[in-house]
Order: C-alpha cells, then structure tokens, then sequence
C-alpha cells in the first residue's frame, strides 16, 4: 500500500507540475494578477484531497478540499491528455508546418486562444461527467435459478454495489438511492460492497447513517465489505454498516425465508489490511450444499471467477471495477477482469458485475453509468 502510494503521488505530481508548465506558458499575455489567482487554484485542486486526509478536519473546509480535490483528478487526467496532443501537434508542425500562426497576430495570442479553448472543452466534457454521475440509472435483468428445494417461484432483487457515501456526496446523494429503492419495491435488497469511501465520523457528521435506516425490504437488506471498507478503517467502517441497519456478511451465509442461500465472501483485500486470508470457497459451500438451495454468492472484486463454477455456486454478484468510470480508463480496466461489467456464465454458474451506484475519486463518470439493478429472479 505505501508503495502504492508513493509511486501515484510522483506519477500524479508530475502530471500536474507538466500540465501546469505548459498551462503558465500558455497564458503569458495574461495580467501578473490573473497568473497568481490561476495558480492558486490550480495547486489548491492538484494537493485538495490528499490535504483534506491528512488534515481530517471535521468541517465544512475538509468537504470542500476534498470535493475540489476529487474533481481535480479528473480535470487533470484529460487536461493531461490534450496537453500531450497539443505537444505532438506542436512536434509535428515543427517538421511540417502547418499552424496558420498569422490568423492570430501573434504567438502569444494563439497560445492564450488554444488555452481558453482547452478550459472550454475540459469544463464541457468534466461537466457532462459530473451530470452523468449524479444520474443514477435502473437498470433490469432477468435471469433464472435452479428450484432444487426452494419454496420460492419468483424474487425481486436490487443489486447495488460501490455507493462509496462520503461528503462528496453527502446525505442528498444516499437520499436518492433510497428514493430509487422505494420506486423498484424489491423483495430483498443486495449490495456489493464499498459502501463507504470516507471515515466513519465523517459519513456521521452528514446522517448518513440516519439516510440509510430507511432502507427497507421484506426479505432484508444484505452487504458484504469491499476494499474500501478496509481502507477507511475497518473496524469504524463495519460498526457503521451495521449501526447504519444493514446485515453484513463476512464470509458467512444467510438463508432467505422461502428457500436461498446469500453467502458473503470477505474482500479479498484483508490480506492486506489486516494479514488474514479469507475463508476458501469451498469452505463456505459445504454447508450451503447441504441446505440443497440455490446459492447467490457477492464478492466484491470479480477475480478468479472459475473458482464459482468449480464450488456451484449458482450467480456470483461482484461489483469493484466501475466498469473504469473515466474514459479512456474503461478501456483498460476491461483488459484487466474477465468480466469488468455485465453478465457472463460459465457452466451452470452465471455471474454479473455492476459498475457501481456511486464513484470513487472524482465525482465524474464519462467511461460508464451510475446503476442499480432490478434484478428479476424465477426459481425452475
């Protein structure tokens, strides 16, 4: 983890200190002032949210650090990508002119034009971004589950993962969550994991646990941990959830009256966290074959799915990946899972991974949507 750490913050320093030296050149014919009054806020997004986790105030200041700071990465990840597109463009008509120059009466006039349009495109697409985020979408799938000796015909489930409730989005962001909950009416609710993305005092300060209480179904609202639930404190996070009125599983089972197993896997995290391995798998389905009764399965990080199939579980649920959330990096994070969002089977084993009711980092999503999924269940 501190390696981790270390090598982010010299990758993200540097991007910053380049986009910021060729942002500086740029705006030469700027007034002094005006190059002071950029700087500031320029450096004040780059170092917010590290500055507002180190600090840990618990006030208004540390959201407002930590929300600039959230959305500065995401300004300076595409502000970074242009800037290397405008360098190449720049290489290329070293060698092959091209820039009509003398449509701008100067080079320092193109250079501040090119800059206000970069400011422009980069508050349009963050902007659209920010949109997207705060538009959490519902989403259905029907899938079909082996009866074996389950009283139960059909089920209405949500399923939703990485709501990573924090200041950002405070208690307004929790209150639309439980707003779409009560409009899809399910019989059981399932998260996924990540619920929290911020200290537990913090979430406290905003009610967010008073927001979560209403978060109801007949059959009961479930949770396993994820990695952020590990990162934010472990033992905070945990007590939160629960004190918060949900169930959470670690790497335990529940059965659902009428005849399904939910079995809770442990992150895959704790190992380094808190230098402990989970529980097998296999482990955790030997009493769950016993009670021949379809088996849903939520791990949160969806890694080693064979593993699934080879112990039967039924449908696995994970979420973790945000399906990238940030283009271009959804293209990446797809070469990484083997299932980074949506559905799969294997055998007789089917698996769905969710791209997450919420955001980690910045409050922007251009890769992917905000979800929850109205996930409709028949028992054959």
């Amino acid at each position: 983890m501190a390696l981790f750490l270390v090598v982010f913050l010299a990758v993200y320093g540097s991007a910053n200190a380049y986009v910021y030296l060729r942002a500086y050149q740029a705006t030469e014919a700027l007034p002094h002032y005006l190059k002071i009054v950029f700087g500031i806020v320029f450096w004040l997004g780059a170092a917010g949210y590290v500055l507002a986790r180190v600090l840990d105030w618990d006030n208004a200041l540390y959201d407002l650090l930590q929300f600039w700071g959230a959305l500065w990465f995401a300004v300076i990840l595409y502000a970074f990508l242009i800037v290397v597109f405008v360098d190449i463009l720049r290489l290329v008509d070293h060698f092959f002119p091209f820039i009509p120059y003398d449509l701008f009466g100067s080079v320092a006039r193109l250079k501040l034009v090119g800059f206000v349009g970069v400011l422009l495109l980069l508050i349009a697409y963050v902007g659209y971004g920010f949109y997207n985020a705060n538009n959490i979408k519902v989403k259905q799938l029907e899938l079909q589950l082996p009866k074996r000796a389950s009283s139960l015909t059909e089920l209405k489930v949500a399923f939703l993962s990485d709501t990573h409730f924090s200041p950002i989005g405070g208690a307004k962001r929790a209150e639309e969550v439980v707003r779409i909950l009560e409009e899809i009416k399910p019989d059981l609710i399932l998260m996924g994991g990540d619920i929290v993305d911020d200290k537990a005092h913090h979430l406290i300060r905003h009610e967010i646990d008073k927001v979560l209480h209403k978060i109801k179904a007949p059959l009961g609202v479930i949770t396993i941990n994820g990695n952020h639930e590990f990162i934010n404190g472990y033992r905070e996070s945990t007590d939160f959830i629960r004190k918060s009125g949900i169930e959470l599983l670690t790497d335990s089972m529940k059965v659902i009256e009428g005849g399904l197993v939910i079995l809770g896997r442990e992150d895959r995290s704790i190992n380094n966290f808190a230098g402990k391995q989970r529980a097998t798998l296999h482990d955790l389905m030997i009493p769950a074959k016993k009670l021949n009764l379809p088996v849903i399965m939520m791990d949160h990080q969806p890694f080693n799915l064979p593993e699934a199939e080879a112990e039967g579980v039924d449908l696995q649920l994970s979420g973790h990946t945000h399906d990238g959330q940030l283009f271009p990096l959804n293209l990446i994070v797809r070469q990484v899972y083997e299932l980074s969002y949506g559905y799969k089977k294997r055998g007789n084993t089917q698996y769905f991974v969710s791209s997450g009711a919420g955001v980690w980092g910045p409050p922007v999503r251009t890769g992917s949507d905000c979800e929850i999924i109205e996930l409709k269940l028949k028992f054959k």
